[in-house]
């Protein structure tokens, strides 16, 4: 989930100028109801853990972080991408990462986890800059090790503008989401406060990349084991869109659209073949977390049924169990959640 700013003075405006229509499109208005009464717990201390993928067969679960907030300062950050262990033990270590050049900084976003000819990989989204969108971006592939992440390709593209989320095909293919459109911060402030559909869906494969779908503030991506099914959240379209996929070609085609909640960011997909999207409540109120770490960002968890299009209010809160939440993951009887700029991951009961 990237930086959304909106200045004050810019909020007056539209006001003034019978804007209410759009700041309440941003959820300025929405009340929050607390939807979950479990217990949880939280685990490690990692800052802005936005991505959180499960290996369902190995009971463990991958994570991305880095300091969003510190970055977005300008002041240098290393991110890090972390195993936990997931049958109560709690156990979590930082994985080290072999091959990659250490004159580029490595900032992880989004993930994706697929197993191809028999050997598991880590996709892993990589920016170069946490506050110039401009500054360049990679793919990184990583053979999943017992002990390390060893890096077997690194793409790079034009096309791969400002990535947030990624859904792996193989070594060389795959779908990833550019969350912008517009690059300076005027341009960009309009894409998000007026739902621009700027940003995009797109393709990447073996070097070549094509667009395929405009969106307002393209987020999360999830393909399916199988490869035949996109899955893509749109943040200010609210909602999921389920494209089936064509093996031979990439071309994608739009079967429905899901609402999940004011604003999706990430989109998983259970063992079930459930898909799990965390949502921001109020885009307002993440803004104001983004300044202010004391500040709460509400949030809500969707289980969702991509065949019929049913979908489920998991959980609903307040921001003050985690605000600025931007995944959730089951596992068994538990649910991960991760944030984009708090610390630490909550595991809670489902």
């Amino acid at each position: 989930m990237k930086r959304l700013i909106y200045s004050t003075a810019a909020i007056m405006l539209l006001l003034a100028g019978g804007g209410a229509a759009t700041v309440s499109s941003l959820g300025a208005f929405n009340s929050v109801t607390t939807a979950y009464n479990g217990q949880c717990r939280s685990i490690g201390q990692m800052v802005g853990a936005e991505d959180i993928i499960a290996d369902y067969d190995a009971g463990v679960a991958y994570i991305s972080s880095f300091d969003r907030r510190t970055g977005m300062a300008g002041q240098e950050v290393i991110g890090a991408l972390h195993r936990l262990v997931l049958d109560g033990s709690d156990q979590l270590v930082e994985m080290p990462l072999t091959g990659l050049d250490p004159s580029l900084p490595f900032l992880p976003h989004g993930m994706d986890l697929k197993t191809i000819d028999g050997v598991q990989y880590l996709f892993v989204l990589n920016h170069r800059s946490a506050s110039d969108p401009q500054a360049g971006h990679d793919v990184y592939v990583f053979e999943v090790g017992v002990d390390a992440l060893t890096l077997a390709r690194h793409h790079t593209s034009d096309g791969i503008k400002s990535p947030n989320g990624i859904g792996a095909v193989d070594l060389d293919t795959f779908y990833y989401s550019n969350d912008r459109g517009a690059f300076g911060a005027f341009g960009n402030m309009v894409e998000m406060m007026f739902a621009r559909k700027i940003s995009d869906l797109s393709v990447y494969d073996e070097g070549e990349t094509e667009i395929l779908e405009p969106m307002a503030f393209a987020n999360g991506v999830a393909t399916t084991p199988d490869g035949s099914t996109v899955y893509a959240t749109a943040l200010r379209e609210g909602v999921v869109k389920v494209f089936a996929r064509d093996q031979a070609s990439n071309v994608l085609t739009l079967q429905r659209e899901i609402p999940v909640g004011q604003a999706p960011d990430n989109v998983r997909i259970a063992e079930d073949g459930r898909l799990w999207v965390a949502s921001h409540l109020n885009l307002m109120a993440f803004d104001g977390h983004i300044k202010d770490p004391t500040a709460l960002s509400p949030f809500q968890v969707y289980s969702v049924e991509p065949d019929t299009g049913t979908s489920e209010l998991v959980m609903e809160n307040d921001g003050s169990l985690q605000s600025s939440v931007s995944v959730a993951v089951p596992y068994e009887d538990m649910l991960l959640i991760g944030s984009a700029f708090q610390p630490g991951v909550k595991i809670c009961a489902q």
